[in-house]
């Protein structure tokens, strides 16, 4: 009898290792080797502060993404765009505008121009107006100071300085008297004197001469022998009617006296007179407006 056959069942196979199970092989020994490895040489050492500061800087460093670039280019663009545009403007200025509103604006400047320059005219009148006012106000108060050093100087009130001449009279015999000193200044005012004196009296309209005997009061001053006059005003005029044959030099010596002239370039006389006391009389301030006719009086009586 045959030997029945065996099916195909599974058979051993000799000479092949079963595959290993889990935690086998070579990368379970590696790591084995490696975990020993690190047993043996400790608990691994901290990071150094350098690269902890690397390490934060590369953490914290802002990264740009796409979207942020392209952001950034849209803004540069749009910012070179806007200057572009404003340099434009400004350089066209005019030129951008219309014929007609060209036009209006150089009408408007023409207008401006013309309103400017009567401004400047008036003012110009107004300065030049001011001007002659400040003048004539300026020459009035000289007429008027002029007037008063004029008035104060008859009035004696004032010291004077000007050419003259000097007369020294001396009077040794007591000869002279005041009618001959009074004769002797009404020549010289006669002769164009300004301003006179005897001794320290000043002499004006209302001076009075009196004999006394002490010798001469003039405007109530004694004056005594040598009488010194003093005479302001033209000095050859003066010194030729003093001089004249028959005339006031003649009448002094007749008297005894003994007088000598002097011709000066300067002769002050600081003598003056007191203020005149006020009288009755007053200024008429509408005799201007009446007019210069009489009033009538005694003298249109008859």
């Amino acid at each position: 009898m045959s030997a029945p056959a065996e099916g195909p069942g599974p058979r051993p196979e000799h000479g092949r290792h079963a595959d290993p199970g889990p935690g086998e092989g070579p990368a379970a020994e590696e790591q084995a080797a490696e975990e020993q490895a690190a047993e043996e040489q400790g608990p691994p050492a901290p990071p150094s502060a350098r690269l902890v500061r690397r390490r934060l800087g590369s953490a914290l460093r802002p990264r740009a993404t796409r979207g942020q670039v392209l952001a950034g280019l849209l803004c540069a663009a749009l910012g070179f765009a806007l200057v572009v545009q404003l340099q434009a403007t400004q350089e066209s200025g005019l030129a951008q505008l219309r014929e007609a509103d060209l036009v209006r604006a150089v009408d408007d400047l023409g207008e401006q121009r013309q309103r400017l320059q009567g401004e400047l005219s008036e003012l110009r009148d107004t300065q030049r107006s001011l001007q002659a006012e400040g003048d004539q106000r300026a020459e009035a108060l000289r007429s008027q100071q002029d007037a008063e050093d004029a008035q104060r100087l008859l009035a004696g009130t004032a010291p004077a300085v000007g050419p003259g001449v000097t007369l020294s009279v001396v009077d040794p015999d007591g000869g002279v008297s005041a009618v001959r000193l009074l004769g002797t200044v009404q020549e010289l005012r006669d002769a164009g004197a300004e301003v006179l004196s005897v001794g320290d009296a000043r002499v004006v309209a209302r001076t009075d001469f009196t004999d006394t005997a002490l010798g001469v009061e003039v405007g109530g001053t004694l004056v005594t022998s040598p009488f010194t006059i003093r005479a302001i005003g033209d000095p050859v005029r003066l010194e030729a009617t003093i001089g004249i044959p028959g005339g006031v030099l003649d009448l002094l010596e007749s008297e005894g006296a003994t007088v000598l002239v002097q011709r000066r370039d300067e002769v002050r006389i600081t003598a003056t007179a007191p203020e005149p006391a006020p009288g009755l009389a007053r200024p008429d301030d509408e005799a201007g407006d009446e007019g210069s006719g009489d009033d009538g009086g005694d003298a249109g009586d008859g």
